[in-house]
């Protein structure tokens, strides 16, 4: 899987509430630099275990991307996190995210995105 196929691929899994789906695509040393983790998860399983953590949490995820650029192993989207908190109330922000890939895995995915609408 190139860099384009892996961000999209990391987009539907978010959509699917999946986090082995993530999770599988992180190399051992593969670290997830978003801003709402309680410090960046690195490998597959500190991965896996932060999205199900994220995913208990929240409902109705959509992640639409407006726009992919790729490049070697880069790959830059920009895009949308919609979803509803377990109470039905929306929880939708606009992002950008970077995936970085070595050996067809994961070795640094990040996420940039205004979290003060989120307190």
């Amino acid at each position: 899987m190139n860099a384009e196929e892996t961000m999209r691929a990391l987009a539907a899994a978010w959509e699917n509430g999946d986090p082995d789906a993530i999770a599988d695509r992180f190399a051992p040393d593969g670290v997830y630099e978003g801003p709402l983790f309680d410090g960046f998860p690195v490998g597959p399983e500190a991965v896996r275990a932060a999205c199900a953590e994220a995913f208990a949490e929240i409902s109705e995820v959509r992640v639409p991307l407006r726009h992919v650029a790729a490049t070697g192993d880069v790959a830059l989207a920009e895009g949308s996190f919609l979803c509803a908190d377990l109470e039905g109330v929306r929880t939708d922000f606009d992002l950008v995210m970077v995936v970085e890939l070595r050996d067809g895995m994961i070795v640094r995915f990040t996420e940039y995105f205004d979290t003060a609408k989120l307190a």
